[in-house]
C-alpha cells in the first residue's frame, strides 16, 4: 500500500511539472489562469493539439513575412542533464494534420511563467486554414515526455 501511495504522488508531481501556453497566436480554448504557475489550460499531453478541436482562425499571418510565435513555460521544469526543447510548427488544418518545423529554442533553467519569443517564417501551403503548433519536449523521464498547445491561424 505505501509503495502504491508512493507511485501516486510521484505520477501527480510529474504531471504537473511543465506546462506550456501559447500567447500569440492565440491557443485554441481559454487562457484561464495563465499568470498562475500551474494553469489547467497549459497541461495538454494529447498530441497534435491537447484533444482541443480547430477553432475559427482569428490571426492572420503572411506566408514569407517574419511572426514572432509567444509562449510561456508556464510551469518550470528544466533537467540540467539533458534539457528540453521547445518546437514551433505549422501544418494544414485536417482530421491528421503532418506538421513542418519551423522554429525551435532550447529550454534553459528559467523560471515558472517565463515567456519565450521566435521570430519564424511560415511557409505558403495549399490551404489558408492552418495550425501552429507548439511543443515542450521535456526530456525528463520524471515528466510526460510531450506537452502540446495549438492555434488556428488564415495564412495570407
Amino acid at each position: 500500500m505505501k509503495y502504491i501511495l508512493f507511485g501516486i504522488v510521484v505520477l501527480t508531481v510529474a504531471l504537473c511539472e511543465a506546462h506550456l501556453c501559447l500567447l500569440n497566436p492565440h491557443q485554441r480554448g481559454t487562457m484561464n489562469g495563465i499568470n498562475t504557475a500551474g494553469a489547467n489550460d497549459c497541461i495538454l499531453l494529447d498530441g497534435p493539439c491537447g484533444g482541443r478541436k480547430a477553432m475559427n482562425p482569428v490571426v492572420i499571418v503572411q506566408a514569407g513575412e517574419p511572426f514572432y510565435v509567444v509562449f510561456q513555460k508556464n510551469l518550470d521544469h528544466f533537467n540540467s542533464t539533458s534539457p528540453g526543447k521547445f518546437v514551433v510548427s505549422i501544418g494544414a488544418n485536417s482530421a491528421e494534420p503532418s506538421f513542418q518545423q519551423v522554429g525551435m529554442i532550447a529550454d534553459s533553467n528559467t523560471t515558472s511563467l517565463h515567456l519565450y519569443t521566435l521570430n519564424v517564417t511560415f511557409p505558403k501551403m495549399s490551404t489558408d486554414h492552418a495550425v501552429v503548433q507548439v511543443t515542450y519536449v521535456t526530456n525528463n523521464p520524471k515528466a510526460p515526455p510531450v506537452f502540446y498547445q495549438c492555434a488556428d491561424v488564415l495564412l495570407a
